[in-house]
């Protein structure tokens, strides 16, 4: 079974679509590999692309002491724009039986609150979150809780789940749903105008950067398998909005 199948269908989908062109990485931080306390050898192998309207979408291939293997696709905007932080992260998980689970966590956080933002980026992925939701599924446990921060900002439409595997096949065609809707979301984006709400936006990257490494447990874990120096640098270039 390819573990990082998430990468190997959703990045030549954006290639396609909005002509994603190589961003490289610093090397550092293209192939890293370290020891975490609790999870053992951990491994990421990333590669970065940028497009019209988007500074920085990431491919990160990882492997969490063998117990948690996927892609984390994350997608931002330029900063003239709203676009909200997009992230898909699929991975396996084993499971009782030799019979592997689904880590599945996929978000569409806007970076304002507001009307505005509810109309563009919230109000479209209702009826994908209700399809998704009636997945069997349970909560994920034994990563880290995020932070204070982190949890006011999470979108009302994340999901975050522990899926069997039986459903792969829903989860990868659900996933695709997500990203057609975010590529919509990109054909549409428009420069923000308003000063008020362009500083608002502006406000919330400085916070999020300052907050997101240490209160996010894959930060954390990140820091402890690492280094807190490489783990910025990681995060700098790939995480930060």
């Amino acid at each position: 079974m390819n573990k990082y199948i998430l990468g190997d269908t959703i990045i030549p989908m954006l290639k396609k679509e909005m002509n994603l062109v190589d961003h490289p990485l610093p090397e550092e931080v293209r192939v890293m590999e370290g020891e975490h306390p609790t999870f053992g050898k951990v491994s990421n192998q990333s590669s970065r692309y940028k497009a019209n309207k988007i500074k920085r979408v990431t491919d990160s291939r990882h492997d969490v002491g063998g117990m948690l293997v996927g892609t984390n696709i994350m997608i931002m905007g330029e900063d003239e724009y709203d676009f909200p932080f997009i992230m898909a992260n699929i991975a396996f998980v084993p499971g009782e039986g030799g019979k592997d689970k689904i880590f599945v966590e996929i978000n569409a956080m806007p970076l304002i609150k507001d009307e505005e933002s509810t109309r563009k980026y919230v109000k479209p992925l209702r009826g994908w979150r209700e399809t998704i939701g009636k997945l069997p599924a349970e909560p994920v446990s034994g990563f880290g809780e995020p932070g204070e921060f982190i949890k006011e900002s999470i979108s009302p439409f994340q999901y975050l789940r522990f899926v069997s595997i039986d459903y792969l096949d829903q989860v990868l065609d659900l996933t695709k749903q997500f990203f057609e809707i975010v590529l919509d979301f990109w054909r549409k984006a428009e420069p923000v105008k308003d000063i008020q709400r362009r500083e608002k936006i502006e406000a919330f990257r400085r916070e999020y950067n300052r907050n997101i490494l240490e209160e996010d447990p894959s930060g954390r874990a990140s820091i402890e398998a690492f280094g807190r120096e490489k783990a910025l640098l990681s995060f700098e270039n790939k995480t930060f909005l």
